[in-house]
């Protein structure tokens, strides 16, 4: 057992539509809250909109302690986790350096580059599916300032860039 291990704990597949809260309430009832633990998956409120970003599914990792070791069995009445990964009796574990590119990976997934101008469609939230264009970006890319045309009137609006995906090719409504 190393100082800096993260322990590897797969989630059972046979669970659909599992979120980043129901893993955390897992984990902290069966270890309690002061264990470290790290999910891969970013969620975050933002206004009206849940900015959600998945690096990887299926797995969770909780840092490697003694107290983790002796509570591990606790993990049987959690229905969400399969196993703890292992090899030839040994608990497979992750480096915290490797543990540490995980969360930066995640965390820069959560930002896009939008050129101002951009056409985009909103994923997900009250504008969904509508177009919209970009007209500011903000938080180093993790929230963008759009611009949607209605008939009756323009809605300017901060939407997480993970609730927009990029359109090419829309005819703007002028050359129609």
């Amino acid at each position: 057992m190393g100082a800096s291990d993260w322990i590897i704990l797969e989630l059972s597949d046979t669970v659909e539509k599992v979120s980043y809260q129901d893993i955390e309430t897992a984990l902290l009832t069966a270890f309690g809250d002061t264990i470290e633990y790290f999910i891969p998956i970013h969620y975050e409120k933002v206004g009206m909109y849940t900015s959600t970003s998945v690096l990887m599914e299926g797995y969770a990792f909780i840092k490697d302690s003694p107290f983790v070791r002796a509570n591990i069995l606790n993990l049987r009445d959690q229905r969400l986790f399969s196993k703890v990964l292992c090899q030839k009796g040994r608990y497979q574990t992750l480096s915290s350096y490797a543990i540490a590119g995980l969360k930066h990976k995640l965390k820069n997934t959560l930002k896009k580059r939008f050129s101002t101008g951009t056409k985009v469609r909103v994923l997900d939230g009250c504008f969904k599916n509508l177009i919209g264009e970009v007209i500011g970006v903000e938080e180093e890319g993790k929230r963008i300032m759009i611009r949607i045309k209605r008939i009756s009137r323009e809605i300017i609006a901060p939407v997480p860039a993970t609730q927009l995906q990029k359109i090419d090719d829309i005819p703007d409504e002028r050359d129609l």
